[in-house]
């Protein structure tokens, strides 16, 4: 690994990435440079997606530069107007400023590492823009169904699921797993929807504020606290039934690091689904968020629990039953 990639793969991956890179930073070795180019690579188009110093056509416009690149279409588009400033963080305005060097990183993979890489970034890119089209006026906007919400959360998250499940099998083949290849991208996808509908129920306040409902329905002329009244236990119980996933995700890997990076997001995460539905309006309002002393004790449980293959999914399925 080149000196550049190195440093991407860990001060500018923790510069971005939050809670993310505890996962990352112990999976074994074998997985962590594809997974870690894979953050980052969403890392950026996310951040595009959701600057406002470009009007929502133009963003569309620069994810679109941005995955043709990502397939073999060329370069990235030049961020220099947005990485001096813009609103961005300081991870944000780095990650801009050394985007060709992702791409130079991307372009020396392996293709069998290569390939998964470049397919969650379709998908990724591709819920991305449908989101800046959907929610493209000043008015509140819902989606219209479920199967609509449904592909969002795969197209952002689920195909997150299947990639980590690919680089996992491409690294170590039926060592991986106990799980064959079809069944776990299953469980995968169904974990990381899971994962993104908890961003959706904690974000609800906030994305409402903005015009963002992504729940489906007709809620003209509804106050944001009566839409979650009426659909927020709907939502955390399929929230609940999706991330059962998990567990059996989890139960499922061979080796006990590989275990605690991917088990790690889901005790967090049901972590945050249990507070959320304990939580008044006012707490919704204000965002909920376990604390750090709280993900310190996450960390050391996780870790003693991926010493065996139940340990964690056991932690997973007593936590969902609070």
């Amino acid at each position: 690994m080149k000196d550049f990639q190195k440093e991407l793969g860990n001060e500018l991956l923790a510069s971005v990435s939050r809670s993310f890179f505890l996962s990352l930073r112990f999976l074994p070795e074998k997985m962590r440079e594809a997974t870690s180019l894979g953050y980052l690579l969403a890392r950026l188009s996310d951040t595009i997606a959701d600057t406002e110093a470009l009007p929502e056509m133009e963003r569309l416009g620069v994810l679109s530069e941005i995955g043709q690149a990502i397939q073999g279409g060329g370069g990235f588009p030049d961020f220099s107007s947005l990485s001096s400033g813009s609103g961005l963080t300081d991870g944000e305005n780095t990650l801009l400023q050394r985007s060709g060097q992702c791409l130079e990183w991307l372009n020396c993979q392996k293709e069998d590492f290569a390939k998964p890489i470049r397919k969650v970034m379709g998908s990724i890119i591709r819920g991305q823009s449908n989101d800046l089209r959907r929610f493209s006026s000043n008015n509140l906007e819902c989606l219209q169904s479920d199967e609509e919400l449904d592909q969002y959360l795969y197209d952002v998250a689920g195909s997150v699921g299947v990639f980590w499940t690919e680089i996992g099998f491409v690294s170590y083949g039926d060592k991986f797993s106990i799980q064959d290849n079809e069944t776990l991208i299953k469980l995968g996808a169904d974990y990381g929807k899971s994962l993104q509908l908890i961003n959706i129920l904690r974000d609800f306040s906030e994305d409402f504020i903005s015009g963002r409902c992504y729940f489906p329905g007709n809620f003209d002329n509804y106050k944001d606290q009566e839409i979650w009244e009426e659909v927020s236990e709907h939502w955390i119980a399929k929230c609940r039934f999706l991330m059962r996933s998990s567990s059996d995700y989890v139960e499922a890997l061979r080796s006990p690091r590989i275990r605690f990076s991917t088990g790690l997001p889901a005790i967090i995460g049901v972590e945050t689904l249990n507070l959320i539905q304990k939580a008044t309006w006012k707490k919704i309002e204000d965002r909920i968020k376990v604390d750090r002393k709280r993900v310190k004790l996450i960390l050391f449980q996780t870790a003693m629990g991926s010493l065996t293959n139940r340990g964690i999914s056991k932690r997973i399925l007593k936590s969902l039953k609070v």
